[in-house]
């Protein structure tokens, strides 16, 4: 059952303004039209850039589903992934070269805008991956590394408003990134939203940091609202009795989204008239504007503009599909401050929602977690996409893999019911009830669980790693020693087997056994005074592990006059052997992070120190992990 079809928006005492381009005519009450939607071509062929000087755009929105869209069909693309291909990169960095390249290409067009504004609009958004939605500090990493992979000081970057996601908003406000918080749909959530944008600004105002060219939108997902909203009220239709109280639910069909709009703007109006919102704008700040996505109409008996009309206020963004910012340039009509209107209409829209079983904090949980999943399908696709296309390029240089067909179903079913687990974003989101619902089972898994962002944390400390090798070589060591047991060990003497030392690097020999034959075979192939001993434990007190740092300190004591410059400790934080590092002036303490367990600790200082001690690239590495 659907409700009759909606007419133009009603505004009590409103007149509309036709002006002869009423996408342009938009800003002038205060709302910047962007373009949901950026293809290479839109780029190259100069339409772009049409857009902006005719049609008055302002900003640019981009999201996986629209990438995939554009990289998936056509040929565009196809020069610069034969091109990856050859040089081996992975897939998600196969992908992150094409759309940080249109991103950046993008923000170029808008820039005179971004200037011209002072920074107000000319902004173009990029999303951190989808699969880091339930992901704090991957996300956080993702969008430091995103901002310098445009390189360009109107870029925007896209993180979902998750429960994960705000302490990622927060930080990344506070240094300095401009972000666009998307996936929104209560009001409780955008309320949250504005907390972190509120709270990064104040941050930056006590430690005497510029507010100003910190730029952020809210992005409230607005039609995909009215969509189940609408399926729920037909599902209540045809259990209603009587020709009355079918009236009365057919009324609230295609009203939910736009009084859910109208109750967000009423609550932004509240923060930015605050005492609190004011001590930052005399400080520079720049209000957090609310941005209406998803604004073309899904239903096709609704009238096809009237996410456009019935949203128009002042400090606020409209990004339009490209069909829905041609048809308002048509026929559609410009209602000034149409989001200010029947504020009464919509808090009483709700009322009767209630009343009639509609559960909306409900509705948008299940929309947000249903959004992230939207665009986890086609970002995954978009990579099966890829490979394709780089298995095409490389021809019989790629090897296969084949399962039988007799597999297939099986393979099939367990995939969809880890899918439907969300297996995938749980796992890194950390999450242990996947293994134990016992809470503290839960929460000992939970512990052991770093070793999933081990290659995006040791990114950043390659430098710190790289720094010490490089003096060790610097200084003439003819062998690096591993003093190690099991997990600290296993990763070193693999490389140690697999790669060797690279020219003019200390050779890496392994110490894993008690076995005096062993300990003497050793001492036959180095020289004590010429070697460095890495002490591994991630206990830090290892007997084995121990004993040979104490044979080895003392048999270097009494030949050298600072013998700590000869050993080098990697452990866990708060450790015996943390502290026996400082109080000995090691050469340097590491100190990994206490959630990788020994046997997955490769990918962290446990396996990077030695490897870096070898002469091997590192930073190559892990971006291959």
């Amino acid at each position: 059952m659907r409700g009759p079809t909606p007419f133009l928006p009603p505004f009590p005492g409103l007149v509309f303004v036709k002006a002869m381009n009423t996408l342009r005519q938009l800003l002038e009450h205060g709302q910047s039209y962007w373009l949901d939607n950026l293809t290479r071509s839109m780029i190259r062929t100069g339409e772009l850039k049409r857009r902006v000087a005719n049609d008055g755009l302002r900003g640019v929105t981009s999201n996986p589903a629209i990438f995939q869209k554009a990289i998936s069909s056509g040929r565009e693309y196809d020069s610069q992934i034969r091109k990856l291909s050859t040089e081996e990169f992975t897939l998600p960095r196969i992908y992150e070269n094409l759309v940080v390249t249109d991103t950046r290409a993008a923000c170029d067009v808008l820039r005179p805008v971004f200037d011209a504004s002072d920074g107000v609009d000319g902004f173009v958004s990029l999303e951190v991956s989808p699969h880091l939605a339930y992901s704090t500090e991957q996300t956080i990493a993702e969008t430091r590394r995103l901002w310098n992979a445009v390189d360009r000081p109107n870029l925007m970057v896209k993180i979902p408003g998750t429960r994960e996601g705000l302490p990622a908003i927060h930080q990344a406000l506070y240094e300095g990134f401009n972000i666009n918080i998307t996936l929104l749909f209560s009001i409780e959530n955008y309320q949250e939203v504005a907390e972190a944008f509120l709270t990064a600004l104040e941050r930056r105002v006590s430690e005497g940091r510029s507010v100003r060219s910190v730029a952020s939108v809210a992005s409230f997902f607005v039609s995909r609202i009215d969509s189940l909203v609408d399926q729920l009220l037909g599902e209540r239709w045809s259990r209603a009795r009587g020709v009355e109280e079918r009236a009365q639910v057919a009324e609230l069909f295609g009203k939910a989204a736009i009084a859910n709009a109208r109750l967000a703007y009423h609550a932004f109006r509240e923060i930015t008239a605050s005492d609190r919102w004011q001590r930052l704008h005399d400080k520079g700040a720049r209000p957090q504007r609310l941005l209406w996505a998803s604004t073309s109409t899904k239903d096709p008996l609704y009238y096809d503009v009237r996410y456009v009309e019935s949203l128009i206020g002042r400090d606020t963004v409209n990004t339009m599909p490209e069909q829905t910012a041609e048809a308002f340039a048509r026929h559609g009509n410009v209602y000034p401050e149409s989001l200010a209107a029947d504020l009464e209409g919509a808090r009483e829209c709700f009322s009767r929602l209630a009343a009639l079983g509609v559960d909306f904090d409900r509705v948008t949980a299940e929309l947000q977690e249903g959004g992230v999943r939207k665009f986890i399908e086609p970002f995954d696709a978009l990579m099966v996409s890829l490979a394709d296309k780089r298995r095409h390029f490389l021809g019989k240089k790629l090897n296969r893999q084949h399962l039988a067909d007799l597999s297939q179903a099986n393979i099939k079913t367990a995939v969809k019911a880890l899918d439907v687990r969300r297996f995938v974003a749980r796992l890194y989101a950390k999450d242990g009830t996947l293994w134990s619902m016992e809470a503290s089972a839960a929460n000992q898994i939970q512990k052991r669980l770093g070793w999933l962002d081990s290659p995006q944390e040791f990114l950043e400390r390659v430098e710190e790693i790289q720094a010490v090798a490089d003096l060790v070589r610097k200084e003439g060591f003819k062998h690096t020693v591993i003093l190690g047991m099991g997990g600290s060990s296993l990763c070193p003497e693999v490389c140690a087997h697999a790669f060797g030392a690279a020219r003019g690097w200390p050779e890496l020999v392994v110490l894993d056994s008690t076995d005096p034959y062993a300990i003497a075979h050793l001492l036959s192939q180095i020289e004590p005074t010429r070697s460095l001993f890495v002490i591994s434990s991630k206990s830090g007190n290892t007997i084995e592990t121990i004993s040979f740092y104490r044979y080895f300190y003392d048999t270097l004591a009494g030949r050298s006059g600072i013998p700590g410059k000869s050993f080098l400790a990697i452990t866990d934080p708060g450790t015996w052997l943390a502290k026996e590092a400082e109080a000995k002036r090691f050469r340097h303490c590491f100190l990994n992070p206490p959630d990788i367990p020994g046997r997955y600790s490769a990918l962290s200082y446990f396996g990077l120190v030695p490897m870096a001690l070898m002469g091997i690239n590192i930073r190559t590495f892990l971006e291959r992990a």
